[in-house]
This record gives structure tokens, sequence and C-alpha cells, in this order.
């Protein structure tokens, strides 16, 4: 049993997908407890380490640009998507994605005090309303997948198909649900880092961040595994 479980997670610490997961985890969950402990010394040590994890996740991004460019040159406009109303969405997130992370990296140069003359807070704004429009477009795409397979799960069912498995088209949608779940909560959190003004921006404190976060990142391991199955 503890051999299964050390494979399982040395096969989700050797992928750069669920090695992120692992960190975005700690980084959140210590965010959580920092920010519902009473205990000042215990506060002070999770938020720093929940710091720490954050900046090894924006360090490690310094690098995503070639494969998220690779991504999109395969995608293309989406001819493989179930109809154009996807294909459209897909691209349009993917365009906001290539143009996240040169945005982020000017943001850590200036936070580095490696560039000067760049305030730092106007590039951290416009990551933040990259990220909100990454986040709001996938959520809509996924629940227009939602109810894609609704409509050919009924379609199946009037047919009574034998050829096309019931079981696999449930399995998929309660997978893209649960994928709409965690991307409402990545939205929840994504709204509150923009500048107050904006829906409930800047109002979530420090453990309602790490909690909404933190399901989010526990869901999304979850989905590593689940993916599998499908």
């Amino acid at each position: 049993m503890f051999s299964v479980v050390l494979d399982e997670i040395c096969v989700l610490l050797d992928s750069y997908k669920g090695r992120d997961k692992i960190l975005r985890t700690l980084c959140y969950s210590t965010k959580l407890i920092g920010g519902a402990s009473s205990n000042k010394l215990l506060t002070e040590k999770m938020l720093k380490f929940s710091k720490i994890m954050s900046a090894t996740r924006t360090t490690l991004r310094l690098l995503d640009d070639f494969p998220m460019l690779k991504y999109n040159l395969e995608y293309g406009f989406g001819k493989e998507e179930p109809d154009k109303l996807m294909a459209a969405l897909g691209v349009t997130t993917n365009i906001i994605d290539q143009l996240y992370y040169p945005v982020e990296k000017v943001g850590w140069l200036a936070e580095n005090n490696l560039i000067s003359g760049v305030d730092t807070n106007k590039w951290d704004t416009i990551s933040s309303i990259f990220w909100v429009a990454s986040i709001y477009l996938t959520l809509m795409r996924s629940l227009h997948f939602v109810a894609v397979l609704q409509k050919h799960k009924h379609c199946v069912t009037l047919k009574n198909d034998e050829n096309t498995s019931l079981e696999q088209l449930l399995s998929r949608q309660h997978y893209e649900i649960l994928t709409c779940v965690r991307l409402s909560l990545d939205f929840v959190h994504a709204v509150n880092t923009l500048p107050k003004g904006f829906l409930w921006s800047s109002k979530l404190n420090t453990w309602q961040v790490g909690l909404i976060a933190t399901m989010s990142s526990v869901l999304g391991i979850y989905q590593i595994y689940a993916k599998k199955k499908l």
C-alpha cells in the first residue's frame, strides 16, 4: 500500500503540472493556517512559507512561454473542438495566456529590482486582469462543454447507441463539472487580486483566500488522477 502511494506521489512530482499543483497547495494551505491562527509566531511562519512557495511558482513560470507557444500552435484555430463557440473561446483564451507570461516577467523583474523605471503595481494589475479574463473564458468554455455533453448524452439515450458508452459520457461530464467548480473558485480568487472597486476585489481576507485557493488546488490534484480514467 505504501509503495503504491509513494509511486503515485512520485509520478505527480515528476510532471511540471503535478509539481505546480503541490506547490500551490502548500502555498495556500499555509496561507489558510496563517490567516486563521491566533498564534502570532505560527502566523508569521506560515505566511512566510506561503510567500516562498508563491515566489517559487512565479520563478518556474518564467520558463513557460515556449511550452505555451507550442501548445497554442498545435491548438491552432480549435478545429478539433465540438463547435465554433468552444473554438473561439479556446483561441481567445490561448492568446490571453500567451500575453500573460511576458507581462508577468516585467512585473517580476521590477519587483526584484532587475529593471528600473517600472511601476510594479501597474504591471501586477495587468497580470491580474489577464488572469481574470483567462479564467472567466475557460469557465464559459467548460460550462458550454458540459451542455454539449448533456445534449450528446440525451441523443445517445434516445438512440440506444451501443457503440457509445453512456458511462464514459457521464464520467466526462462529471469531470467537466468539477472543472467548472474549480474554475469558479479560481475566479473568486483572481477577482480579489484586482484593485478595489471591481466586484469583490481586495475584500477577501487572508484565510478566505487561503481556503478558496486550497480547495481549488486539492480539486486540481484530484482531477489529474481522475483524467487518467477518462
